[in-house]
């Protein structure tokens, strides 16, 4: 999971789960995400993405708890703040080096790494020495 919800007044937190996707959210992708939630023994989570949900991926998730925020939901859902709200999302968002990719599985910063056998050079975690994760980002023309 992405993130770990707390809220205030509930007895459970909420789970959210972000996929940064160009192929459209399936069915499959949200059943696997609901058995987490289960497993955890949560009623409610979100799953977010960048690209759009199927048509029996969005029900399936409308009938079991799961709120299915596509790019244009997320963006709505910015909307519906103060402008306040709104200056503090962005200042969080652009906290640190924003810039930078965070390894999904270790949470911490990426670098730029050069393969030793030559080829294109990627983002890769910082914990590739250490424990081993393997988790890389390929590089985007403007960056390299």
């Amino acid at each position: 999971m992405d993130i770990w919800l707390y809220l205030r007044n509930a007895g459970k937190p909420m789970i959210v789960q972000c996929k940064h996707w160009s192929r459209k959210v399936a069915v499959d992708d949200v059943r696997a995400f609901f058995g987490v939630l289960k497993s955890h023994d949560l009623e409610r989570g979100i799953f977010a993405t960048s690209a759009t949900f199927t048509a029996d991926a969005a029900a399936f998730a409308s009938a079991h708890g799961i709120s299915a925020q596509n790019r244009a939901g997320l963006l709505g859902l910015i909307e519906g703040r103060t402008p306040k709200q709104q200056a503090l999302l962005l200042d969080t968002a652009y906290e640190g080096e924003y810039w930078r990719p965070t390894c999904a599985s270790c949470g911490v910063k990426m670098v730029v790494r050069e393969p030793k056998d030559g080829g294109a050079m990627f983002w890769g975690c910082v914990n590739f020495g250490k424990l081993r994760c393997r988790s890389r980002i390929q590089l985007r023309a403007a960056e390299k």
